[in-house]
């Protein structure tokens, strides 16, 4: 159902811009004279264009962040409702969420980063670039797990025995 890649996308962005929210008070009370922003990437070329205002760097940085979540949140649907979850055969697990970020950070680094001419892993933006986007897709699956539990009726949850 629609509905279902809809939620999924909207609680992975919800996500995103939940821990996205001290970095956008940093830039907000230093005025934009932080040089490195938690957890979000600091976009300074992309498609081959040169950012230079600090303002765009962070926005470009802010909005691609935003994208992926939302994409982590409604991918994750569709492997749940295709029933490609093969590694884990478990939807809405938090281990299947663990193995999807794993998976998906290496989809991001190795296609979507070069194609966006950050380089792999986006390592032409920095040396720790992949750790970041590693750490983002976690606390992504992570919450969405959490999210999910919570939105979760009670009789998908089968007692443990």
């Amino acid at each position: 159902m629609l509905i279902n890649y809809v939620l999924g996308g909207s609680l992975g962005g919800l996500v995103a811009f939940m821990f996205a929210i001290p970095a956008i008070l940093l830039e907000i009370t230093e005025s934009g004279k932080v040089k490195n922003v938690p957890l979000l990437v600091d976009v300074k070329t992309i498609f081959g264009l040169k950012i230079r205002h600090k303002q765009e760097v962070f926005f470009i940085g802010l909005l691609l962040h935003l994208i992926f979540g939302f994409l982590f949140g409604f991918v994750y649907v569709l492997f749940v409702e295709q029933g490609w979850l093969f590694i884990t055969h478990a939807p809405y697990t938090i281990f299947s969420l663990i193995v999807f970020a794993f998976l998906s950070w290496v989809v991001v680094g190795v296609i979507i980063y070069p194609l966006l001419g950050l380089g792999m892993f986006g390592l032409k933006e920095g040396p720790r670039v992949w750790l970041e986007t590693l750490t983002s897709h976690f606390i992504l699956a992570f919450f969405l797990w959490l999210l999910v539990q919570y939105f979760q009726p009670f009789f998908f949850n089968p007692p443990l025995y």
